[in-house]
């Protein structure tokens, strides 16, 4: 990753075989360019730093024939561009070959390095629409292969970009590259000057600036597993972090020497020590966020280092937190307690579990590291048109709209400021609590599964996301009849298309303040629903129109103007051209405290549930906004 940029959380990447061959030229042929042969990706298991452990299904793996082809994943300079695919191969692994275009220093070195024999690597940069965590216990056939979770499948994805690397998370993967290449001009190969080569060292060293995130970590374990190449080898594969990776070799160390004294004699092993707890040891040893991080590490959490603090993290390591029974135990440690039932005796160990509230807050925590997954499932389109702001209360909040009347005067010689007419527009927003209950019982502490936690964070979340989607669109739809007539002139009646099109820009434009001056803010987006979702996409996307007989096309005035933005929560043909909701929003949503997730809360059950209560409690509210936003398109056909 090039140096002082943030980590895509959604973008996966991942590291395969790269073969470069440039073919031959000579005196005065055109030139031809360096060809690229690449192994993308193997379709197996691999460890994709934010994500964790990762198998991209191939089958819902969607690309382009001519797919960009980068140096270490830079798609913000031209520099960083080397060339293009010509052809993707997708089957139960991707293949890929292309060009080297590129003429910036960054391609002349790739080209340096790769005659003189430097062994470069590929990555790919693949952007997961659909995704499903596979737990421990289950296995999956995917890819040609029968995978062992836990690990996160993604299901549905879009190729991006291949990028090459000189140096990738699995040091077992090679390149042979060959790229003779001459200019433009037909210079022989004999008189290009060859460029300047680094040392293997050197390269490394601007791998670790260009990849600061992975390729630190992989340097660092390097440095502590440098007698261990076996350590070293897993530590690089799977992930692991430089504490993880010493304390692995402090282990094989005291292993070995184990058994060398057991190769002299028992008489001489060193004496083991008795097995005596210190329970205040114990207590300071956990902490919730400690208990909860354990948890979902064994949970598969994707994103693990960035919801737990150092600290916790470190303390995890230590708690054992695979089953429902076992966090009970750990809870019951922070205050000094034991457990000496089961999950085969919920009763005592309920009783147990309910003499402190630290297995609730638990509960809590875990559900809610998981809830994100839920809610990111469903579709955010109302993002685009919306102003999002922080309620601090449940009082009804009059939201103020100020327009300014007319325009700026001339300054008076005297230097008197006349004052300004300021009309306003206002409405209100309120927020309200949806909330929805499940109980952990009796018969899900008997199966001790810890997968249900995560589950339910992700059922709350994905209800939440719904019910906020059903309430938005819901306000949108209630105030069309309303705010989009003749005399507001921000209806029309054309179905959408060129025509259609051309009259909501020419409306649009024609909107005007209180004092009748043009708005003067352009509309940004087409909103329609799924249905008409492609024809949006395609006024967008293509350049050229239909003109009256198939050869003579014509070109399209919209292309790249208006971004398409589709929602499943509107049916039928009409549809909106609507402004950025920065200068005029169409619609307002608030968060309580700005918080736009739900929150997941634990309690225990009453006498009669034996159990515990987890409830997802939601509060945001939504209200339309202002009809100067967009202009609608009533035709229905």
């Amino acid at each position: 990753m090039p140096k002082n940029k943030k980590h895509d959380e959604k973008m996966i990447t991942m590291t395969g075989d790269c073969f470069i061959k440039a073919a031959a030229v000579f005196e005065g042929e055109e030139t031809k360019l360096p060809s690229v042969k690449m192994e993308v990706y193997n379709g197996g298991k691999i460890n994709v730093g934010y994500w964790g452990a990762v198998v991209v299904d191939l089958k819902g793996m969607t690309a382009n024939d001519a797919t960009p082809i980068l140096y270490a994943h830079d798609s913000y300079s031209i520099d960083g561009v080397l060339g293009q695919t010509d052809s993707v191969v997708i089957g139960d692994s991707i293949t890929a070959t292309g060009s080297i275009m590129g003429s910036s220093e960054t391609t002349e070195k790739v080209k340096g390095l790769a005659k003189n024999g430097y062994k470069f690597q590929v990555s790919m940069g693949a952007q997961p629409n659909k995704t499903r965590d596979i737990p421990e216990a289950e296995s999956v056939e995917v890819n040609g292969q029968t995978m062992q979770g836990p690990f996160t499948l993604i299901v549905e994805s879009k190729l991006s970009e291949i990028s090459i690397l000189p140096l990738g998370a699995d040091d077992t993967t090679s390149a042979d590259i060959a790229a003779s290449h001459n200019s433009k001009e037909g210079t022989k190969m004999s008189d290009k000057k060859t460029p300047a080569v680094k040392s293997p060292e050197e390269v490394r060293a601007e791998a670790v600036k260009d990849s600061q995130i992975e390729v630190d970590r992989i340097q660092a374990v390097k440095a502590v597993s440098k007698d261990n190449p076996e350590i070293m080898a897993q530590a690089v594969k799977e992930g692991w972090n430089e504490s993880k990776t010493e304390i692995a070799v402090l282990k094989a160390s005291n292993a070995e020497k184990d058994a060398k004294i057991e190769a002299h004699g028992v008489q001489d092993k060193r004496p083991e020590a008795p097995n005596i707890v210190d329970r205040n040891v114990i207590a300071k040893a956990m902490t919730v966020n400690a208990i909860s991080a354990a948890a979902c590490r064994n949970l598969g959490l994707p994103v693990i280092k960035g919801q737990f603090k150092d600290d916790d993290l470190n303390k995890s390591e230590d708690v054992h937190a695979r089953s429902i029974t076992e966090i009970v135990r750990a809870s019951l440690a922070i205050d000094g307690k034991s457990l000496d039932a089961s999950h085969r005796d919920p009763a005592s160990m309920l009783r147990a579990a309910f003499s402190t509230a630290t297995v609730s807050n638990v509960v809590s925590n875990i559900g809610n590291k998981h809830i994100g997954a839920g809610f990111g499932s469903i579709e955010q389109s109302w993002r685009k048109i919306t102003e999002i702001m922080s309620l601090n209360d449940f009082k009804s909040n009059t939201v103020v709209d100020y327009v300014v009347g007319g325009l700026l005067d001339e300054m008076a010689p005297d230097g008197e400021i006349k004052h300004a007419s300021i009309s306003d527009t206002s409405r209100t927003i309120q927020l309200k609590t949806y909330a929805k209950m499940l109980a952990i019982t009796r018969q899900d502490f008997i199966n001790d599964d810890l997968g249900l936690f995560a589950s339910r964070g992700k059922k709350f979340g994905f209800m939440a996301a719904r019910t906020f989607n059903t309430k938005f669109w819901a306000a949108l739809q209630a105030a069309i009849a309303a705010n989009f007539t003749a005399d507001n002139g921000n209806l029309i009646t054309t179905v959408l298309g060129l025509t259609g099109l051309g009259n909501a820009e020419a409306a649009f434009g024609a909107l005007t303040d209180v004092d009748g001056n043009p708005l003067g803010t352009d509309a940004t987006m087409l909103l329609t629903s799924k249905a008409g979702g492609a024809t949006a996409r395609t006024l967008h996307n293509s350049t050229l129109v239909q003109g009256s007989t198939a050869k003579n096309p014509n070109g399209n005035p919209f292309a790249n103007r208006y971004e398409s933005v589709d929602t499943s929560y509107r049916t039928g043909a009409t549809w909106f051209l609507v402004g950025n909701p920065i200068g005029i929003p169409l619609m307002s949503a608030g968060f309580l405290n700005g918080m736009q997730a739900p929150m997941i809360e634990s309690s225990d059950a009453d006498f009669n549930n034996l159990g515990i209560q987890t409830r997802c409690v939601y509060d945001f509210a939504v209200a339309f906004a202002n009809k100067d936003a967009a202009v609608y398109s009533s035709a229905d056909a």
